[in-house]
């Protein structure tokens, strides 16, 4: 108690001006806070469901007017009343639910006249080891579960703007050692949970396990059939391309814009094309997703049909689809209404952007960061941004940078003059009538079973200048801005 105590002294400037909800474990745990709080010289109330509306009104009334800093509450403020002078939240107890968690960080983050900012402290401790550190700050940072233990190990360096989170040393530790010991999954206890509720569709065991569906993909024969295989869920005999689409399925959890998801809703369902180009061409990327880059893409039908044949692993990728339209977090314009199925901010692929500009042979294409493609009249840029020795030679540690969210520095490959044809074409492209696209992803660094991460489309752009010959440093205006989140890396890198 004297830690909570002389927490909020050395966190909040003046105490007794604060405005503050702190959530407790049960009714005699809030009385308690209250009247400890109380004579420490911090006016406080408990508000509990012993309580009637007028006296809850009154506390409330009390609370608004400075009368009292602090109401200590069990369950009554999670949603449904709006007090937007609340500047301060203490969480007193452990919730695992990321809803009930936002329900109750919400109470706080109204804006307000006087309110600078919303300060919150939450009290952890290590006496329960199963407590799931890793849902709350998901919750908090929308970042992956393997991400967040980069964001505790540094410091949440991408919160942002006039936002941070603060652990002191040994929290960090605490917090830390159960992020990572979430992420160790054991897959014969996967498949103990999912027998004991078999009828869980993929959805359904992810929002209960708290995984994230990568989880379920990233080791080598991993996916979610083969766990209801383990579980004796599933008992049907392997298709003839089980093991390859499992691959294949592991490699395209990144798809995030909504027509790709909706065209492959309506050829699982029934087998409908289209008939546009645009059709043929969202077709092609699911071909090279699916069949890979050395599998030239002739038919659509013949394509579906081997896909269809295994209707095990056909059902697994319906359920897959819907978790991967659930958890889009990025608005991904489609780019025009012509035939390139291209959202603006969606991830792609290599060989889907390829496919998506209208090419079914993909002989040829391989490693290299820049192409042309003549029939579209098309240069396209595949950026990745941080470069490594393992991964690049020194002749192409391009210097890739964004300068701002709309202009980007790309350096050209070292062969390129500006008197060159290529050059040539990259200055005078407006007049030439080509356009040239960007592409760009973090890191070439594989991640098990998931492959090279996705690039992010980033959208056409326009030349504004150069220096420099072998190679060309040049500079482009992007039409669209990048997300923070990406700029934040590009301007790193």
């Amino acid at each position: 108690m004297r830690l909570i105590l002389q927490a909020v002294v050395d966190t909040i400037a003046e105490p007794t001006r604060m405005r503050a909800l702190g959530f407790c474990v049960s009714i005699d745990h809030a009385v308690f806070m209250a009247a400890r709080f109380a004579a420490a010289g911090i006016p406080s109330r408990a508000v509990t469901s012993r309580d009637g509306a007028d006296a809850r009104a009154a506390a409330l009334s009390a609370l608004r007017d400075g009368e009292v800093n602090v109401l200590f509450t069990v369950d009554l403020f999670n949603e449904g009343f709006d007090l937007p002078e609340i500047d301060t939240v203490l969480f007193l107890r452990p919730t695992e639910s990321a809803t009930v968690f936002l329900q109750q960080l919400g109470r706080g983050l109204r804006l307000a006249e006087g309110k600078p900012c919303l300060t919150v402290l939450d009290f952890i401790g290590s006496q329960n080891r199963s407590f799931r550190f890793d849902l709350r700050f998901r919750a908090l940072t929308g970042t992956s579960r393997r991400g967040l233990e980069r964001e505790i190990d540094l410091g949440f360096p991408t919160l942002p703007a006039g936002c941070s989170i603060q652990l002191d040393r040994v929290a960090q530790q605490v917090v830390l050692d159960n992020v990572r010991q979430s992420l160790r999954l054991p897959w014969p206890q996967l498949a103990s949970e999912l027998a004991s509720t078999p009828d869980a569709d993929l959805p359904t065991f992810l929002a209960e396990t708290g995984l994230d569906v990568e989880d379920l993909y990233r080791g080598g024969n991993r996916s979610w059939l083969d766990l209801q295989r383990a579980a004796g869920v599933i008992t049907a005999a392997p298709g003839p391309d089980d093991a390859h689409l499992r691959g294949a399925f592991a490699r395209m959890l990144h798809v995030d814009d909504v027509e790709r998801l909706d065209r492959l809703d309506a050829l699982l369902a029934n087998g409908t094309t289209g008939s546009r180009d645009r059709d043929r061409r969202l077709a092609a990327m699911l071909h090279f997703t699916l069949w890979g880059a050395r599998s030239a893409f002739s038919s659509v039908e013949e394509s579906l049909a081997r896909l269809l044949a295994d209707r095990a692993r056909a059902d697994e990728l319906t359920q897959l689809v819907g978790v991967l339209r659930e958890r889009i977090h990025r608005v991904a314009p489609a780019l025009d209404g012509g035939p390139r199925p291209l959202h603006v901010h969606a991830r792609y692929s290599r060989e889907e952007a390829l496919a998506a500009f209208g090419m079914t042979d993909l002989a040829g294409t391989f490693g290299s960061g820049v192409r042309w493609v003549p029939d579209e009249r098309a240069d396209l840029f595949f950026v990745t941004l941080t470069k490594t020795e393992g991964h690049f030679s020194p002749t192409t540690m391009y210097a890739d940078s964004a300068i701002t969210p709309t202009l980007f520095q790309w350096e050209s490959q070292n062969t390129t003059t500006e008197a060159s044809p290529v050059g040539q074409r990259y200055v005078h492209h407006r007049e030439l009538g080509s356009s040239v696209h960007l592409f760009v992803r973090e890191t070439k660094t594989a991640d098990g079973a998931l492959g090279v991460p996705p690039y992010l489309y980033a959208g056409p752009m326009t030349y504004q200048s150069h220096l420099g010959n072998r190679p060309m440093r040049i500079l482009w205006r992007l039409d669209h801005a990048l997300p923070g989140d990406v700029f934040h890396a590009a301007k790193v890198a």
